[in-house]
């Protein structure tokens, strides 16, 4: 559901499906998890790169991520982003808030 991966100061987490209503709860309780488990992160990376889809449920989803990330002092970015996603993340500006990049 999704793969997670630690480089250096970095926390990546890859989601490998949709990020829809009904993949999202699971999805936020495994994320959860791992945050709370790891230590010595400074920066999460929302990488997209297997997601063709993004409804709002999953916008909550990032912005709750965002949002945690923000509290703990840590910065936040989301990458490999299909074009559609990257319309739908700038279309509620949230690109203004965190880093938004496209697939290479």
């Amino acid at each position: 559901m999704i793969q997670f991966l630690s480089q250096g100061e970095q926390l990546i987490c890859i989601p490998q499906q949709e990020i829809i209503a009904s993949n999202v709860p699971a999805m936020r309780e495994l994320l959860i998890e791992r945050l709370d488990a790891e230590e010595g992160w400074k920066e999460l990376v929302f990488d997209c790169k297997a997601v063709e889809t993004l409804d709002s449920i999953g916008i909550n989803l990032i912005v709750g991520l965002f949002k945690r990330a923000r509290v703990a002092e840590k910065s936040f970015k989301v990458v490999e982003c299909n074009p559609a996603i990257v319309k739908v993340l700038k279309l509620f500006r949230l690109d203004e808030q965190f880093t938004v990049e496209a697939q290479a």
